[in-house]
């Protein structure tokens, strides 16, 4: 049963990541890991290993990372589920806005909070996830450099809340997929079931537009269309599609594009927790 399971991250307690899990599994045992490729390995190292990876924020879009390391991996997609994201400047020994020159957090946090740190002349460092940014914060000691991650960082960590709420967005969130190599049932409270898949077609005109016919055809919602680089192709690219809709619908649309793919994965059908 997932829900207490270990269930992997990449970050370190605190992130953001760590409370999606606790959030819709709050009997799970979150463990971090260094970097998205270490959460991938130790997910592997278990026949029944699970892990909860950000996959695409509201307003800066796909974590490209963690789609291609899945694309290359034999894990599949169990559940979609979605966490607010409140970002939060925090800082040692003090709560004075002035006195800080630099912050510190994931390229993800700063792109979402950099119209706050634009308008305060704040340089942005980069570090390998928010909670381990203000972790790094703490134990520096210094008054000029702050941290960007959540409210549960600080109080973690022992850093003061300079500021609540420097999001770009008010409703700022990012989605996460449960990933494992065995199957996980669970069911949507909102009646939504998602599938997705990346896939690549022959260079002509109207190869995607045909293909994506399909779904049309089918009356499948595409939620996302995405294109990416091509491994071993260069200036060629990859699609990722994410299809809102019954499976039976969605097996029949794969069925019957197949014939034009030169190569295609299904990542997984899911459940939408939350959105």
């Amino acid at each position: 049963m997932i829900e207490d399971a270990v269930i992997y991250y990449q970050g370190a307690p605190g992130a953001f990541s760590e409370a999606a899990i606790l959030s819709h599994w709050p009997y799970a045992h979150p463990t971090g890991c260094a970097s998205f490729a270490e959460t991938f390995q130790a997910i592997l190292e278990k026949p029944d290993g699970i892990g909860l990876l950000p996959i695409e924020n509201a307003y800066r879009g796909p974590v490209y990372d963690v789609l291609d390391l899945l694309t290359a991996s034999p894990l599949s997609i169990w559940a979609e589920a979605v966490q607010p994201v409140e970002l939060v400047l925090m800082a040692h020994g003090h709560s004075d806005l002035a006195r800080i020159r630099k912050v510190r957090s994931h390229p993800q946090a700063l792109m979402q909070s950099q119209v706050f740190c634009r308008q305060h002349g704040l340089a942005a460092e980069v570090a390998l996830d928010t909670a381990g940014s203000a972790r790094e914060v703490a134990e520096l000691e210094r008054d000029d450099i702050g941290a960007i991650a959540s409210p549960r960082a600080a109080e973690i960590y022992g850093l003061n809340v300079v500021r609540r709420g420097i999001q770009d967005h008010p409703d700022n969130r990012t989605r996460f997929w449960l990933l494992s190599r065995r199957p996980i049932s669970l069911l949507s409270p909102l009646h939504r079931t998602k599938t997705s898949m990346v896939f690549d077609l022959p260079d002509k005109p109207g190869a995607l537009v045909d293909y994506l016919m399909w779904y049309k055809k089918l009356g499948l919602n595409l939620s996302k269309v995405e294109s990416r680089p091509r491994p071993g192709s260069p200036f060629a690219y990859r699609f990722w599609i994410d299809v809102v809709g019954d499976a039976e619908r969605v097996d029949q649309a794969w069925e019957n594009g197949l014939p034009s793919l030169e190569w295609g994965k299904r990542l997984g059908t899911y459940p939408v927790l939350s959105e």
